[in-house]
């Protein structure tokens, strides 16, 4: 197996920056906006069985039809990246504690914040996955 030097370096450095760098708490103007990524390569998505409690027709839709690698995050930083993560909560209808993501989330159009906790086994394959790789780099 071939390694790519560069992405290798690029994943040692996220981690030690990770490591070493203190944790701040966002205010509402510090989350940052996602900017959609266009990609000329096509991704291929599975259909999903849709769960009537999640929010379809947002730009985070594939957070729940395929995983996510890091080619999909270069770029982002922390904050994109928790805003990733916590888009996948939200389209279930989480209300968030912390008053920066309920002011990030309250702004989009099709959020409905209705559940303080969302049952562990609602969340599909692709979104287990993809909280559990944000996690890493958030």
């Amino acid at each position: 197996m071939k390694l790519n030097t560069r992405k290798m370096m690029t994943v040692i450095g996220l981690m030690a920056a990770m490591l070493f760098a203190p944790v701040l708490e966002a205010s509402a103007q510090d989350i940052p906006s996602i900017p959609r990524k266009t990609t000329t390569k096509a991704v291929k998505t599975k259909k999903v069985k849709k769960n009537a409690n999640v929010v379809w027709g947002t730009e985070y839709d594939y957070l729940s039809t395929r995983y996510i690698n890091y080619d999909d995050i270069s770029g982002y930083d922390r904050g994109q990246i928790r805003v990733l993560k916590n888009s996948i909560y939200a389209r279930h209808g989480r209300i968030f504690k912390d008053a920066a993501l309920r002011e990030y989330f309250e702004q989009q159009s099709w959020y409905r914040g209705t559940r303080n906790e969302i049952p562990a086994g609602e969340f599909n394959k692709y979104e287990n996955a993809n909280i559990a790789f944000l996690l890493k780099y958030e």
